[in-house]
């Protein structure tokens, strides 16, 4: 189990990377509500956070091979304007690629060293968010594409 001053350090690295990331997470729940009421443009919506979210590249993901793969697939069907389940797929490898490879040694490392800052952590905590974010928007869209 953590010791206190670990899980002070943890969300207090929460607490900011939640503040930092609220206006990209606002905009996925807006565009949720919005398919609801206007699909097409929901979808337009949601291709340009994706174009956003990916020319803003996904920090330490480069690194990995695995990870290339699905930044790949992701990048040549968001360029497509395709939200599919092929793109549902390669955000949920990439999530978990992400989270295995990248943030849980980041996070390990920042919780054993007082030194660290939490600018760094930070950034690597706001992709992950990005990409459920995202993850989330386009399965809600899927969800509610054959009712509207």
């Amino acid at each position: 189990m953590p010791a206190p001053k670990e899980l002070e350090r943890l969300g207090g690295l929460f607490n900011l990377a939640s503040e930092s990331s609220r206006p990209f997470l606002d905009r996925c729940s807006e565009t949720k509500y919005l398919a609801i009421r206007d699909y097409s443009q929901a979808s337009s919506v949601t291709v340009e956070l994706a174009k956003q979210s990916l020319k803003e590249n996904f920090s330490g993901l480069t690194n990995h091979a695995d990870c290339k793969k699905c930044l790949a697939t992701l990048q040549s069907a968001v360029e497509l304007g395709q939200l599919d389940t092929r793109v549902i797929t390669a955000l949920e490898k990439l999530r978990s690629k992400y989270l295995e490879k990248v943030l849980s040694p980041a996070v390990r490392t920042y919780l054993k060293n007082d030194e660290l800052k939490t600018t760094e952590i930070e950034l690597l905590y706001n992709d992950a968010l990005k990409i459920d974010g995202l993850l989330e928007v386009i399965q809600f869209l899927k969800k509610v594409e054959p009712v509207v």
